[in-house]
């Protein structure tokens, strides 16, 4: 592939968003080759994060300022959803370094400017902070703790996340010096993402890398991308992570069902069953891509012309994008039954797919249990009680 560049600041221009889609498109190949060792290693390898840079797809949604695109939510979902064809673990990434990149524009511009101001090329993680404790100090606030899951943290930079301080819900931002990244990401599911914890200690974060949760940045005027809520949006990424493999494993099913025959030299491909099987995965995968893609092509057009939310339009993304991995995963289930005995062995991808469907469902923001019954209650006319938007 073409080096490209990084983004806009590089001197190559803002690609159209049908050659950024072909760009990751192009790059199914060589993730599906490198899926095992990113398996194995428990982490992205360099280079394919390096594929992603030259083939300049993390900027997506990142400030033009900053040499971003500031494309729709759609196009970056559905880089991520062809990403994931070829490997979930790095499409993971790709999702979370992509999405922290348009996170950042919400914080101060003072902040904006520490991350990429020195490094164009920065990347962001998170990670979630439920015993993370600040003290107060001059100008500012040392951190001690640790955050889990942070995603794409071997590639990171930087990491952000949100805790109570006073009673008031923070989101905060922090460098990786004098962060201790903890590797202890051994997992069934979306090994390679190496999502370990960060520990810090007595980390020192000035005012200006925080922000309270639900305000609005400094960016929320210049384009609708700024305006979108963070929960009824941001999320979409990861369900078009689990939506992307589930087509990758059924395209390659259903490759190779064209070659097999039975025992007894039947064709499998003849058969009615794996037919109806593979017709049936193959319109749940349709409509969940669907789905997502026109939830959210709706939601940027309504924040093209509106600041004020319809709370009833994000409560339907939050049931829609907890849903499509629902989808996904019946669709992943059924081609692994029909792959019998042969889909076991660990040098057939369909397993290392359906063990990353499955780990990509249960991330806590595509909880249908939760987000389902906030779409059920407003669509009653009942408070849907606290709900993060």
């Amino acid at each position: 592939m073409e080096d490209m560049g990084t983004g806009a600041a590089a001197g190559q221009g803002i690609p159209s968003p049908a050659t950024l889609i072909e760009r990751a498109k192009e790059l199914v190949p060589t993730l599906r080759a490198r899926a095992a060792a990113c398996e194995a290693e428990r982490r992205m390898p360099d280079e394919t994060f390096e594929d992603f840079s030259r083939a300049g797809i993390l900027n997506v949604v990142k400030a033009k300022e900053f040499g971003g695109y500031e494309m729709g939510w759609d196009v970056f979902c559905e880089i991520s959803m062809e990403l994931a064809r070829g490997c979930g673990s790095s499409a993971w990434v790709y999702a979370v370094l992509g999405e922290h990149a348009h996170t950042v524009c919400t914080y101060p511009m003072q902040a904006q400017h520490d991350v990429w101001d020195g490094d164009p090329d920065a990347q962001v993680a998170s990670g979630n902070s439920p015993h993370c404790k600040m003290e107060r100090t001059g100008g500012g606030w040392l951190i001690t703790g640790q955050f889990n899951y942070s995603s794409g943290c071997d590639h990171a930079d930087w990491h952000l996340t949100g805790m109570p301080v006073d009673g008031q819900p923070l989101k905060i931002l922090v460098p990786q010096a004098g962060c201790e990244i903890v590797d202890n990401w051994h997992v069934m599911g979306l090994a390679g993402t190496g999502s370990k914890d960060i520990k810090l200690e007595q980390v020192y974060i000035p005012d200006h890398r925080t922000i309270p949760i639900g305000e609005r940045g400094p960016r929320f005027d210049d384009a609708a991308l700024f305006r979108l809520p963070q929960w009824s949006v941001n999320p979409f990424c990861l369900a078009s992570v689990v939506v992307g493999i589930a087509e990758g494993a059924l395209e390659r099913f259903t490759a190779e069902m064209k070659e097999r025959s039975s025992r007894f030299g039947a064709k499998i491909a003849e058969f009615q069953s794996l037919q109806l099987r593979i017709a049936e995965s193959a319109a749940e995968l349709h409509a969940a891509r669907l789905m997502i893609l026109s939830d959210l092509r709706e939601t940027m057009e309504y924040f093209e012309d509106n600041e004020e939310p319809d709370f009833l339009m994000l409560a339907r993304n939050k049931r829609d994008m907890a849903y499509a991995p629902i989808l996904a995963s019946k669709a992943m289930e059924r081609i692994f039954y029909a792959a019998g005995a042969n889909g076991l062995f660990l040098d057939n991808d369909i397993q290392r797919a359906f063990r990353d469907v499955s780990a990509g469902s249960k991330q806590i923001a595509l909880n249908f249990d939760v987000n389902g019954t906030t779409y059920g209650r407003m669509a009653l006319g009942l408070d849907p009680a606290p709900v993060r938007w």
